[in-house]
């Protein structure tokens, strides 16, 4: 497995970027929970096989020197990261240190639905570069449910990413994941995907990413 998991877009306000998602595509985004910790919280929409997280600040944690503070100060939703789904991640830091790139440690991750349901997973950065949320970060959802399952259905989707050639960022990512375009060039994150109201276009020439 070596598949688009989901993509990341971060807002001030979650539920101002949900009402502004449902006008513009038609299709409203469900909760997802919160990221006990990290002062934030998140709504999800589906692209069948992968997803759309919008990651926005949670009012009901403490908002000092965490990714949830860093939110709260943009001033538009903009693209943050995207992600890979595997089952396998110890292959892929064995790949990223190839490349000269520095995985992090593989964590364990979880978060309560507001139905009640316990997700866990295991995650992975990766670092050693300076492109952002242009190189992705790993995901293993181990036997959790895909949240692509349970959220509502957009459209069909297209990532295109683009990293300067002869990156190490580029190197690693010389094969790509299944539902993902890489190119070399002038950097980008490009996404656009059908919705009931039409296609939807987003460009981010320089993603923050998360900093995992």
């Amino acid at each position: 497995m070596y598949q688009l998991d989901h993509i990341v877009i971060a807002a001030a306000d979650l539920d101002e970027a949900k009402r502004a998602f449902a006008a513009e595509t038609g299709v409203a985004p469900i909760d997802g929970g919160p990221h006990l910790g990290l002062g934030t919280r998140n709504a999800l929409a589906s692209f069948g096989e992968s997803y759309l997280e919008i990651i926005a600040p949670d009012p009901a944690q403490m908002l000092e020197g965490n990714m949830g503070a860093q939110l709260a100060r943009l001033d538009e939703p903009k693209l943050l990261h995207w992600a890979v789904r595997v089952d396998d991640l110890e292959r892929y830091a064995n790949a990223a240190r190839d490349c000269g790139l520095d995985p992090t440690p593989i964590r364990r991750t979880s978060r309560r639905t507001p139905q009640g349901l316990a997700l866990t997973w295991q995650l992975m950065g990766i670092r050693g570069h300076s492109l952002g949320g242009l190189v992705p970060f790993f995901i293993d959802w181990l036997d959790c449910p895909h949240p692509s399952q349970s959220a509502p259905r957009v459209g069909a989707v297209e990532l295109a990413v683009t990293l300067p050639k002869g990156s190490n960022g580029a190197r690693f990512l010389a094969t790509a994941p299944r539902g993902v375009t890489i190119a070399t060039g002038a950097q980008s994150l490009r996404l656009a995907f059908q919705s009931p109201r039409g296609r939807i276009e987003m460009a981010e020439p320089a993603p923050a990413g998360f900093g995992l």
